[in-house]
């Protein structure tokens, strides 16, 4: 671990207010930010990465009972974050106060205010995975002494660069603006905003400037700065990257995790090459793995206190911890997340199971459906009734939160019963 330096690394602040419905209905009942990625939260994952590299204060620029509250039970103060890590020169985390943002740029400026940061911020947005050097990072930051450092990563050909900012740049990595989400063929380089960004004290003095018209970093605040003159810069990154935003992207993740993709997930417990299994699991089904009645395939990952019966098949999967599966149950290429119960002749492909949700008997998610890339996702405290099929695409959640998701506009209706709504995005 690097030694800290108040000097060398900067203030974290994380934007987390957002709603977090393309995630639906994973997000129904928790902040984005805090869904589970291979039994830890998605924002714990970067705080570990930028925390390991020297950072000690972190604020967490919440907005909202629900997403402020979870967050902070989650986090409290921080202890137990840093002790897990081993660190002890810590700062107590922080959080944005009762203060209705307007955005990210609005969260920015109040939370500089209110704890009087006068130093580089980091700002990082509470969904996004990232591998970077924070040390260089940093240091190109100093070397240029523009108000904004933009990391930006390079998509290869292959990749769809619609869904993104695209940076306009000059030859020394100047920023001259960014395109959002560009049509193929008209974009104007392939590097992308990843929406991890360190400013310099200054912004403080440009923010107060800006007044009510600083909402958002990425729509309000980056274009103001382009277009006065400020000096903005791109710093490349080469390692991973991904933005959760979606379902499908979550699962990317997971899967990435599991491969090894990700080089900051603290992957514990190995069992054998590419299988990882707590102990207090790993005492209860050692003996079926050994006489072949448990089969693991591929990537497998398998929290604490699981109970998993014979003729269960896990290929390139994770199962969460204190989770029920019963026998001949069929999971490949899937995320099952904590306190599931999948019940005997169950077949999950390519899916994720949210939190204390039951799929009965004879079940099979991921059938049939188009094959447009996208997954089946029950969501949390789920009972999914015997011999149900859930195509590619759909998403189940308790009937009970029918009306927020049909208030987003969003998503389509496609059946309900005495227990669940089942619903898909819109196809645009």
């Amino acid at each position: 671990m690097q030694p800290y330096s108040a000097a060398m690394f900067p203030q974290v602040l994380a934007t987390v207010g957002g709603s977090g419905t393309r995630l639906y209905p994973l997000t129904l009942e928790q902040p984005k930010p805090l869904v589970e990625l291979c039994d830890t939260a998605i924002i714990a994952i970067l705080f570990r990465v930028l925390a390991s590299q020297g950072c000690r204060r972190f604020i967490l620029g919440s907005k909202g009972a629900s997403n402020t509250l979870n967050l902070s039970n989650y986090f409290k103060a921080g202890e137990g974050f840093f002790k897990r890590l081993g660190i002890n020169d810590h700062e107590d985390f922080c959080y944005q106060p009762l203060y209705d943002d307007q955005g990210s740029a609005d969260s920015l400026r109040y939370c500089m205010n209110y704890y009087d940061v006068n130093d580089d911020l980091l700002v990082v947005s509470g969904d996004n995975l990232i591998d970077i050097d924070l040390k260089s990072f940093v240091e190109f930051h100093h070397a240029h002494k523009p108000v904004l450092t933009v990391a930006l990563k390079e998509l290869g050909q292959e990749e769809s660069i619609s869904p993104y900012g695209v940076a306009r740049l000059d030859e020394d990595m100047r920023i001259r603006g960014f395109v959002e989400k560009p049509k193929k063929g008209s974009e104007p380089s392939r590097m992308i905003n990843t929406a991890f960004y360190l400013f310099s004290p200054e912004i403080r003095d440009v923010l107060q400037e800006m007044g009510d018209k600083g909402r958002d970093i990425g729509g309000d605040l980056i274009p103001y700065l382009t277009e006065n003159g400020y000096s903005v810069y791109g710093y490349p990154i080469s390692g991973y990257w991904i933005d959760i935003g979606t379902p499908e992207r979550l699962h990317q993740a997971a899967m990435d995790c599991l491969s090894g993709r990700v080089r900051h997930f603290d992957r514990k417990y190995h069992y054998r090459s590419h299988q990882w299994i707590h102990p207090s699991t790993l005492s209860k089904i050692e003996d079926h793995l050994k006489s072949g009645d448990i089969v693991l395939k591929g990537n497998v990952s398998i929290g604490r206190n699981c109970h998993i019966e014979r003729g269960v098949v896990i290929e390139n999967s994770h199962i969460g911890h204190t989770s029920l599966i019963e026998r001949d149950v069929e999971i490949k290429d899937s995320m099952i997340m904590s306190f599931a119960n999948i019940q005997h002749m169950v077949a999950v492909h390519r899916a994720i199971v949210g939190r204390h949700s039951t799929i009965e008997e004879h079940s099979i998610l991921g059938a049939n459906g188009a094959g447009d890339g996208r997954i089946p996702v029950i969501g949390e405290n789920v009972l999914l009734p015997a011999e149900s099929v859930v195509a590619r695409g759909t998403r189940v959640a308790p009937l009970k939160h029918s009306h927020s998701i049909l208030a987003t506009g969003r998503f389509v209706e496609l059946g309900i019963d005495e227990r669940n709504i089942y619903f898909a995005e819109k196809v645009h």
